[in-house]
């Protein structure tokens, strides 16, 4: 029986997240991953899945407050410039799909004429069979 604890140690959180993180790398599920943290460190697994999960919003809380640099100032300025470019792109994208379309409905009809031709050259394959069976059955001498 897991006994119950108050409080975290750097080790343990870090042995968390180590944990939980090496296991979804692997592809096995986070549950999985609670439950092998548990036994390792004497907690049970809700205690490790609660308090990771508050780890990680703890982390995520603390990326947002981050402060603004002027590298980020200039990198987003950099990409405020860009939308110009998007207009541009757009034509020429309508311009590519324009072509695009047109090469499948050239590929469509081309497909539809060879299937034609298959279907007519199947029925002279088949008056030919029929022909040749036909040339067999009466090529044999009649006894009379």
């Amino acid at each position: 029986m897991n006994s119950s604890r108050k409080g975290w140690t750097d080790s343990e959180e870090k042995l968390l997240i180590e944990t939980v993180d090496s296991f979804v790398a692997k592809g096995f599920t986070k549950k999985a991953a609670f439950q092998e943290a548990a036994e390792k460190m004497n907690r049970t697994t809700a205690t490790c899945s609660h308090h990771y999960y508050a780890i990680r919003k703890k982390n995520a809380m603390a990326a947002d407050s981050s402060p603004l640099t002027l590298q980020a100032c200039i990198h987003f300025l950099k990409n405020m410039q860009q939308p110009d470019t998007l207009p541009g792109e757009n034509e020429r994208l309508q311009q590519e799909k324009k072509e695009v379309l047109h090469d499948q409905k050239k590929l469509k009809g081309r497909y539809e004429s060879l299937l034609k031709k298959q279907k007519k050259l199947q029925h002279l394959l088949s008056i030919l069979k029929e022909a040749e069976h036909y040339g067999e059955a009466s090529s044999k001498p009649v006894i009379h």
